[in-house]
C-alpha cells in the first residue's frame, strides 16, 4: 500500500514519508513538526476567533456618525463583539473616558492636561469635521463674514435679516449649543474669537436637533459638522468660502477640526484593532462619502507619538504637543 499524508501551514504543506506510515513508525522529529505546525494554524485561527468582547464610546455628536457606521461594519466581520456608540457632546466623551465610564471619548477638541492630567491619555486623530453654518431654508443669502456671524451670536448688533439683505425682514433666531459641546467650542474659538453666544440655548448636544430646531424655527441659524446636513435646511458659506480641503488646507475656511478618539492607553485587543479599522481604507472610503476629510486628504503626519504609547498604537497616537491648537493654524494658514 502507497500513502501520503500531509499537513497544511499556510499555503504550503509537508510532506510525511509514506514508508514511515506504513510501517507505523513516524520519527520523533516529525511528530514534533507535525505538533508545531498544527500549533501555529490554531493559534491562527484562535487568534481571529478570540477578538470579542465590548466597547463603550462616547461624546462628539459630529463624528458619532462615522463611528456608528464603522462599528457596524466591524461587528459583521467580528461577530463576537459589541460596541455601543453614543454622543452626548466632545466634553462628555473626554471626561466619560478619563473616569472609565467609556473606553474610547470621541472628542472635537483636544483634551486639556490641566483638566485630563493622566499620562495615559493617548489621542488618535482619524479625520477632520468640516463645520458649516446653516439657516432657515425661507433665508435667501449665500453667505456670511465671520463679522456679521459676530454681531449675530455674541455683539446683538444684528437681530434681524434685512440688516443683511434689504427686503429680507425676519427676525434672526440663533441657536446655540450646551456647553458639552465640542461643535460649540470650536465655533466660539475660530469665528467668534472667544466672544459668548446669544440666542436659544439647546438642553442636550444633538446634532440632529439642531438641525430640526434650524429647520423648523423661521429665521434661525446655527452651526453643524458638514457630515450632517439636511435638505431642510440651508448651508451658508463664510468669507466667501465653503467647507471643502482646499480652502481649510489654505487657510480660507476656517470653522473645522480634527476629529479625535481618546483612550487611557489600556493595550487591549479589541480596542486596538478597531482603532486601526477607523484608519483603514475602508473606513476612511465612508468618512469621504460622508464628507469629513480624511487623513490622506489632510497630509497628516503619523511619525510622531505620544512618548510611552503603547506598540500597536503607534500608527494611530498623536503627540497634543506636535499637533497643537497652535501648530494645526499654523500649520494650514
Amino acid at each position: 500500500m502507497h500513502l501520503n499524508v500531509y499537513t497544511h501551514h499556510g499555503r504550503g504543506k509537508t510532506r510525511i514519508p509514506s514508508q514511515a506510515v506504513a510501517r507505523g513508525v513516524i520519527p520523533f522529529a516529525v511528530l514534533l513538526c507535525i505538533a508545531l505546525l498544527l500549533t501555529g494554524c490554531a493559534g491562527t485561527d484562535q487568534q481571529t476567533q478570540q477578538l470579542n468582547g465590548q466597547l463603550k464610546i462616547s461624546g462628539s455628536t459630529a463624528l458619532q456618525p462615522l463611528v456608528q457606521v464603522a462599528a457596524k461594519t466591524f461587528m459583521d466581520l467580528h461577530p463576537k463583539t459589541h460596541i455601543i456608540v453614543s454622543g452626548g457632546g466632545s466634553k462628555t466623551g473626554l471626561l466619560n473616558v478619563f473616569q472609565k465610564k467609556s473606553d474610547i471619548g470621541d472628542s472635537d477638541i483636544y483634551a486639556d492636561p490641566a483638566i485630563y492630567p493622566d499620562p495615559n491619555m493617548t489621542d488618535h486623530i482619524i479625520c477632520v469635521t468640516p463645520f458649516v453654518m446653516i439657516v432657515h431654508p425661507d433665508i435667501n443669502i449665500t453667505s456670511l463674514t465671520k463679522e456679521q456671524i459676530l454681531d449675530i451670536f455674541s455683539t446683538g448688533k444684528i437681530t434681524n435679516w434685512d440688516q443683511i439683505k434689504a427686503g429680507l425682514n425676519q427676525p434672526i433666531h440663533p441657536i446655540i449649543r450646551p456647553s458639552t459641546s465640542g461643535t460649540r467650542d470650536t465655533f466660539r474659538k475660530y469665528i467668534l474669537g472667544g466672544g459668548d453666544e446669544k440666542g436659544t440655548l439647546l438642553k442636550v448636544d444633538d446634532t440632529q436637533q439642531v438641525v430640526n430646531t434650524v429647520a423648523s424655527t423661521p429665521g434661525a441659524i446655527g452651526y453643524i459638522a458638514l457630515s450632517a446636513l439636511k435638505p431642510t435646511v440651508k448651508a451658508i458659506a463664510i468669507d466667501g468660502a465653503s467647507p471643502t480641503a482646499t480652502t481649510i488646507s489654505n487657510g480660507k475656511y476656517n470653522y473645522w477640526s480634527y476629529e479625535h478618539m481618546y483612550t487611557l492607553g489600556d493595550n487591549l485587543p479589541l480596542m486596538n484593532e478597531f482603532l486601526n479599522f477607523m484608519t483603514s481604507t475602508t473606513v476612511q472610503q465612508e468618512a469621504h462619502q460622508l464628507h469629513y476629510i480624511t487623513i490622506d486628504e489632510m497630509n497628516l503626519n503619523q511619525a510622531d507619538v505620544i512618548p510611552g504609547s503603547h506598540p500597536q498604537q503607534e500608527a494611530l497616537a498623536f503627540s497634543s504637543f506636535h499637533e497643537s491648537e497652535v501648530n494645526r493654524r499654523e500649520a494650514y494658514a
